[in-house]
């Protein structure tokens, strides 16, 4: 066995599935996760930087990892990307690896050589020979070191070094300097999930006035049709029973760019993705994540109505309901054209679910743009609603914008009240289920006091529907996590929809997870 290693994830869907490549790469090199507080050889960090928040929460993760000076840290994704100099003078970092290179064929070169005689610690590369451009360098690459024993256990401390020559450092040429131009990447399972991500897309260049990632993911890729679904396939074969298809920009999948105006004439290739992806066998449910209202065209939504395994929820961010704050946001639709598509929406699906982002606070909003923004939200019913504050990041235009940021106690009180209509259209959307049958998958179970007079505790399970809610039911042992059930919606409160196992309402009782 090579070791122990510990994998930190910050951010958002892409980077979870990312980190299960870096998970699956280096199980086969034979290292395992460390368990608990029990000492990691290797430690990989998949860092965020949407945010200035998120940004130093991952260099506060990188430091608390590396601290000690005995796990070797190699640090991936978008801080990385971001500021990869300043994550190279961490203790303990030994490589930034950014978007611009094959990272988990970087990872697999850098870490698989402490499995393998030739091992000498990347700390000690100029990064010219390796062609890797995010290394931390030395002074002098001769002053570097290398495993002397080829017989000695690599994990060790102990073990004793000898300097390093040029030519030993030349054995690692071969890493990739860039990732390919299409999607290669695939995993066979993703562990610790019920359900699980897949990437068929990466990149945006679209330049939204308040975002970084064009600066850090700027090339729009994708995954062909026949690869996504083979590695649907082998997800199925797992036992995920629900795929969430996910990319930076999906609405980009199938095009060379994420600006809509560039877009050719034709249709929709998410649609024939869609289509090839809902006929996979044993898929039980398909899922799309975020998408924008010209994502959502008649081809698209007609591929989701004819598949009982697509289910009614779409994720729609709105960002903001006045037309000047999303001329200012550079977003690529109009008020407009948001309600027309929830309209189109609400014709082609059953009861659909709709979910949405919106930014509060963005430079130069007014109370009137805030008032817009209310007012979509009341029209559109989301089904739940992610509020932000606005975060200035530095390197976008907005930031740059100083002199008409919103004072911060403003901020918060828009915060509060937009909290307060959140509610109100999540209780709306959740009530007009009740005494409907929803498929709920099982995620995990908690027992629970009953309140009865003899004290019993009850199992009781929960999950999300098809459309996306959580639901709270009591379950016997029969019922575990990763199992496809059909619950009853019994019961609704502002922070809770509690439900009934109707164990013949769907066919078989329960479809279970392999």
């Amino acid at each position: 066995m090579a070791g122990k290693y510990r994998l930190t994830t910050l951010g958002c869907k892409v980077n979870q599935y990312e980190s299960q490549r870096i998970r699956e790469v280096l199980h086969a090199l034979g290292f395992r996760p460390a368990q608990g507080a029990e000492a990691a050889d290797v430690a990989v960090i998949n860092t965020c930087a949407v945010t200035a928040q998120a940004l130093s929460k991952s260099r506060q993760a990188v430091r608390r990892l590396g601290r000690g000076g005995r796990t070797e840290v190699y640090v991936v994704g978008c801080g990385a990307a971001a500021d990869a100099a300043h994550f190279r003078q961490i203790d303990g970092v030994i490589a930034a690896l950014g978007h611009d290179l094959d990272v988990c064929s970087a990872l697999e070169a850098l870490v698989g050589r402490r499995c393998r005689h030739a091992w000498a610690p990347p700390s000690v590369c100029t990064g010219g020979d390796l062609g890797v451009t995010r290394l931390r360098p030395a002074a002098d690459v001769n002053e570097g070191w290398m495993m002397a024993d080829d017989s000695a256990d690599p994990v060790r401390a102990s073990t004793p070094r000898t300097r390093a020559t040029p030519s030993m450092i030349k054995a690692g040429a071969a890493l990739p300097v860039k990732p390919s131009d299409t999607l290669v990447e695939r995993i066979d399972a993703f562990a610790g999930h019920q359900r699980a991500f897949l990437k068929v897309q990466d990149g945006c260049d679209a330049s939204c006035t308040y975002c970084i990632i064009p600066q850090l993911r700027p090339t729009p890729r994708w995954k062909p049709v026949p690869a996504a679904v083979n590695e649907a396939r082998s997800l199925v074969a797992a036992g995920h029973k629900e795929i969430v298809v996910t990319g930076i920009f999906l609405g980009a999948y199938g095009r060379e760019t994420a600006v809509r105006r560039r877009f050719d004439a034709g249709g929709s290739p998410l649609a024939g993705l869609v289509e090839a992806l809902a006929r996979v066998e044993g898929l039980a449910r398909l899922r799309l994540s975020s998408l924008e209202p010209g994502d959502v065209d008649e081809t698209l939504l007609e591929a989701l109505a004819r598949h009982d395994n697509c289910v009614p929820h779409l994720h729609l961010p709105l960002q903001s309901g006045s037309a000047d704050v999303l001329r200012r946001m550079n977003r690529q639709y109009t008020v407009d054209a948001f309600v027309a598509m929830i309209d189109r929406v609400r014709a082609a699906l059953e009861r659909p679910a709709i979910t949405t982002d919106i930014i509060v606070g963005f430079p130069g909003e007014t109370e009137a743009d805030f008032a817009a923004t209310v007012e979509v939200a009341r029209f559109a019913e989301f089904a739940k609603i992610h509020a932000f504050p606005f975060s200035p990041r530095q390197g976008t235009a907005a930031h740059r914008w100083r002199k008409d940021f919103v004072d911060a106690a403003e901020v918060h009180e828009r915060m509060t009240r937009l909290a307060v209509v959140e509610r109100g259209c999540s209780l709306a959307y959740r009530r007009r289920a009740l005494g409907c049958i929803e498929r709920v998958l099982v995620e995990c179970d908690r027992a629970e006091d009953n309140g009865a007079t003899e004290r019993r505790v009850d199992r009781v399970c929960h999950g999300r529907t098809d459309r996306y809610f959580e639901v709270c039911f009591p379950a016997g042992e029969a019922v575990r996590p990763g199992d496809l059930v059909p619950v009853r919606i019994d019961r609704v409160t502002p922070g809770r929809t509690h439900g009934t196992l109707v164990p013949t309402a769907l066919g078989p009782p329960v479809e279970r997870s392999v």
